[in-house]
């Protein structure tokens, strides 16, 4: 009963933000929700579902903190097999494509301990 309880609890947690536009516009970065496209310096640069789905939850949010158990209810499910290792690689992925320099991030921060936030 804790355990559906503390699902509940984060999901509330997740899905209370204002509805955002279908364009997001963060320094350099364009995401478009509709077509589902990114855009880095106005070139577009391919992201697959599930990194699409990862950036834009993180964009929406700018500035919390989410650890990697939170995101990988958000963008996997709660019915979804895995490990939430996978968050760290899909983090690393979207870093290489939006980051000038991956290794030193300006929009994704590791939160040591606690998680990631996207940097607004």
């Amino acid at each position: 009963m804790a355990r559906v309880k503390a699902h509940i609890s984060r999901y509330s947690r997740l899905t209370n933000h204002a509805e955002p536009s279908d364009e997001l516009y963060i320094d350099g970065i364009r995401i478009d929700k509709r077509s589902r496209r990114v855009f880095v310096h106005e070139r577009e640069v391919i992201f697959t579902s599930k990194e699409f789905n990862l950036l834009y939850f993180l964009a929406v949010n700018p500035n919390q903190v989410f650890s990697k158990e939170d995101l990988f209810e958000r963008i996997w499910g709660l019915d979804s097999m895995g490990d939430v290792g996978t968050v760290f690689v899909h983090i690393r992925k979207i870093r290489e494509k939006i980051e000038t320099d991956p290794s030193k991030p300006k929009f994704i921060e590791t939160i040591w301990g606690a998680g990631y936030r996207f940097k607004a």
